[in-house]
């Protein structure tokens, strides 16, 4: 069933259930007041006739029925009636003999009760007491047919009242429905033209602070993320298999001219460092993209766990040292905390050594004296901060916001190895640790990266 349509029976549903409750209120209200006047009616006629009557009290007797069945066959139907009981329960007065009384037992409940209404046959009657003059007890009973037709008449209104709201109802719940739904179906056929090959194209909607408007703010930011999803994707395979295969190339070339003639151990001794060499570099490349798809892919369960700051800094550059001896970093503390557990960070020990390890070689790369400065500032709060400063050439201010986007390199660092993909990976570690990460580069100076942590709860 179409929105459109379940909204309309909905709110049918919803205004019938309010009307039904409304005309039944009306109905029933109209007809108690009908019922209390036909009531006072009859009590005013009774009294009347009673006050009429019992002026003559001594003159009233009991009145015996004729027994007489063809008389009673030939009575006619009458409409109204008002009879008088004395304190025995006998008959003493009414407008219409024919009738028969009522039980005995029916009549001394009736005065026993006090003013009754109740139905006798087809008349609707009203039994009470009253006295005479001279203090005696007398039982009334006045009943006339009740004169249904105006509540005929007004039952038939209501319902011709019903069915045309009803209807109305139905065609403008319609109409205020399909209104109200013209812009989600708007949003419906925008979306659904949407193609792969041009996700360049967003949903066009009023700008109104609604729900609609939110969805559509929603599904942009959502065709954005997608959009770089797919662009990275290309990007990605399209340098993946650029830095895999000019490693790959060199390799082949350097083997197949090492194998086309006989040479002497020298050369292949040199051949086989430089294809040693290569292949390091194809290991390195390789190791930071599954790390790169490791934490893109499994960053919601990546486990973290209390880290000492001080002591994986040292680890970290102890190992680049032995990777790279030529290379200097130097290390500093600020603010050395006497409480162990202030050193403290939660992290996940292998991606965050990974990340400084990172930083570091990038440093020392890009530095003439391939000298890097650590630093790290411990707080007493747990917002502990690292620098970690080199002096190469710097960053242009129009890089900085591209540094990293995985593979690429500026015009500066062409000249230095690299696969441009680790400051890629450092980003994507900073932000699952939700560490800051801010770049300070003066041209001619060197660059400083700034990780500021956050406080570690108890």
């Amino acid at each position: 069933m179409q929105i459109r349509t379940k909204l309309t029976l909905q709110f049918m549903v919803l205004v019938a259930s309010m009307l039904v409750a409304s005309l039944c209120f009306i109905y029933v209200k109209f007809r108690n007041m009908t019922e209390d006047e036909f009531y006072d009616s009859l009590r005013s006629k009774a009294l009347m006739t009673a006050e009429m009557v019992l002026h003559e009290e001594e003159k009233l007797q009991p009145l015996h029925d004729s027994g007489d069945a063809s008389d009673a066959a030939i009575a006619l139907p009458f409409r109204e009636n008002v009879v008088i009981f004395n304190a025995d329960l006998q008959r003493v007065f009414a407008f219409n003999r024919s009738e028969s009384p009522l039980p005995t037992k029916r009549l001394s409940n009736l005065r026993a009760s006090g003013e009754t209404r109740f139905v006798d046959g087809n008349l609707h009657a009203l039994s009470l007491t009253h006295k005479s003059h001279s203090g005696r007890e007398y039982l009334i009973i006045a009943e006339s047919v009740f004169n249904s037709e105006e509540l005929g008449h007004l039952r038939n209104i209501l319902l011709v009242t019903f069915l045309l709201c009803i209807g109305m109802v139905a065609a403008g719940g319609w109409f205020y429905a399909g209104q109200a739904m013209a812009p989600v179906a708007s949003i419906v056929n925008q979306v659904d033209a949407i193609r792969p090959s041009d996700l360049s194209a967003r949903v066009e909607g009023q700008n109104n602070k609604d729900e609609l408007s939110r969805l559509v703010f929603t599904f942009n930011r959502l065709l954005d993320r997608i959009q770089f999803a797919f662009r990275m994707q290309k990007s990605f395979i399209s340098n993946v298999s650029h830095e895999l295969k000019n490693p790959l190339s060199v390799i082949i070339a350097q083997l197949e001219v090492a194998l086309d003639q006989k040479r002497d151990t020298e050369e292949y001794q040199a051949t086989l460092n430089s294809v040693l060499e290569d292949s390091r570099e194809l290991s390195e490349v390789t190791e930071k993209l599954l790390q790169l798809a490791k934490v893109h892919s499994e960053g919601a369960d990546i486990r973290f766990e209390r880290v000492r700051l001080d002591e994986l800094m040292l680890q970290t550059r102890a190992g680049l040292l032995r990777l790279h001896p030529d290379y200097k970093v130097s290390f500093d503390i600020v603010g050395f905390p006497e409480d162990e557990e202030q050193l403290c960070v939660r992290a996940n020990e292998p991606l965050l050594r990974s990340a400084f390890q990172n930083l570091m070689d990038n440093g020392c790369k890009f530095s003439p004296e391939k000298k890097v400065d650590v630093k790290i500032h411990f707080d007493a709060s747990g917002k502990h901060r690292v620098e970690i400063s080199d002096r190469g050439p710097g960053i242009p201010a129009k890089d900085l916001q591209l540094i990293f986007q995985p593979f690429y390199r500026s015009s500066q660092s062409i000249h230095v190895k690299g696969s441009g993909i680790g400051l890629s990976l450092v980003d994507s570690i900073m932000k699952i640790h939700q560490i800051g990460l801010d770049v300070d580069s003066e041209q001619g100076k060197g660059t400083t990266f700034k990780l500021s942590f956050p406080a570690m709860a108890a």
